[in-house]
């Protein structure tokens, strides 16, 4: 068994992993960076005025640029009435972007750091102590460091191994997810717009990427399949028959947990959110971000990092719980779905103060 030592050791390849060891990477650290190579990099992000602020705050914004498609406005849609229930303007503030883009992009800037190693392996064991931490990697090899950055997501070893889970079996939430090709039968779809039509009991959002010649689509709702296929909609209709991949998610708020000793989370290991106010990667790009800016400040690092901990929880009660009810909104059956829609309707500026709000 071999052992090696660094300041950070950065655990995961997505998102997370990828902005942590960006960060560290700016600010010179030493860092081992387990960054398996089977992580799921289908579909796209969306990128709302939050995340921008976020990423230039890194310093990554600009590479980003070739990358992303523009959005032009969010549309509150049902497909009883002809007109949207609510219409944004967002041009010049919002894009898209391919999830396999954003991290080529920034991967592409870490590696060129001759102080990270990366190594594409899990990691299978750890441990942490007041002193230092250590891993071991799935070959067997023991690496020691002073801090560990656990970004392996909400099913990792890190969350598995640090929150408690309740026996009870929670409340499945059904999200399904695909990603389709535009053509000539279904160009209408592929608009510069976030879609998000609801429905009752049930919703759907889309959006383009890469040039508006792909479509990201998220469907949710436990019989939302079924009723997606029963629909008249013309639009709708069009994506009657695709294929979709089901995502497992619980329907509750997940506890958030920064840090434990000197292990400190980022991304979704951190603060799972349910996708509906498109905030899970911008609240990643605000971890990285505080993150970057407490290793930036003099002095210790233990003491900037559980500074990044306790700013980052204090800020992530309001999204989350933001996104929360935005899901219990988006399901609601019957006479309140339509009563829901109806104000929606009604208020003009309710969904526009509702997104400044969230975004600032």
């Amino acid at each position: 068994m071999k052992e090696k030592y660094s300041q950070f050791i950065i655990v995961g390849g997505g998102i997370a992993g990828s902005i942590a060891a960006y960060a560290c990477s700016r600010l010179k650290k030493n860092v081992v960076w387990f960054c398996p190579k089977n992580e799921n990099l289908e579909g796209a992000i969306q990128i709302p005025p939050n995340s921008i602020r976020f990423l230039k705050n890194l310093g990554c914004f600009d590479n980003l640029k070739k990358f992303l498609n523009p959005i032009s406005s969010i549309r509150v849609r049902d497909q009883n009435f002809k007109q949207d229930l609510s219409s944004i303007n967002v041009d010049q503030q919002y894009f898209t972007i391919e999830r396999r883009n954003l991290l080529i992009s920034i991967n592409e800037q870490i590696k060129s750091n001759a102080n990270i190693s990366i190594i594409n392996e899990k990691i299978i064991s750890f441990t942490s102590n007041k002193k230092e931490c250590k891993c071991i990697s799935a070959s067997g090899d023991e690496y020691s460091s002073e801090f560990i950055l656990g970004a392996d997501g909400p099913s990792g070893i890190f969350r598995n191994n640090l929150v408690f889970k309740e026996s009870e079996k929670s409340k499945k939430k059904y999200i399904f997810r695909s990603v389709i090709k535009r053509n000539k039968h279904n160009s209408i779809l592929f608009q510069s717009s976030i879609n998000l039509w609801l429905d009752d009991g049930w919703h759907i959002v889309y959006y383009p990427f890469s040039g508006e010649n792909y479509l990201n689509l998220i469907l949710v709702g436990k019989n939302s399949l079924k009723k997606l296929e029963k629909s008249n909609d013309y639009e709708l209709e069009l994506l009657k028959g695709i294929n979709w991949k089901s995502i497992n998610q619980d329907d509750i708020i997940e506890e958030i947990i920064f840090n434990y000793e000197r292990v400190f989370l980022i991304g979704d290991a951190a603060h799972p959110i349910q996708p509906h106010l498109a905030q899970g990667a911008a609240q990643t790009f605000n971890d990285g971000s505080v993150l970057f800016d407490n290793l930036l400040s003099n002095g210790d690092d233990f003491f900037n990092l559980n500074r990044y901990a306790n700013k980052r929880t204090k800020e992530l009660n309001r999204v989350r719980n933001l996104s929360f009810m935005a899901g219990k909104s988006y399901s609601s059956k019957g006479i309140m779905s339509k009563i829901r829609n109806k104000l929606i309707l009604r208020s003009e500026y309710y969904l526009d103060d509702f997104l400044k709000e969230l975004w600032k």
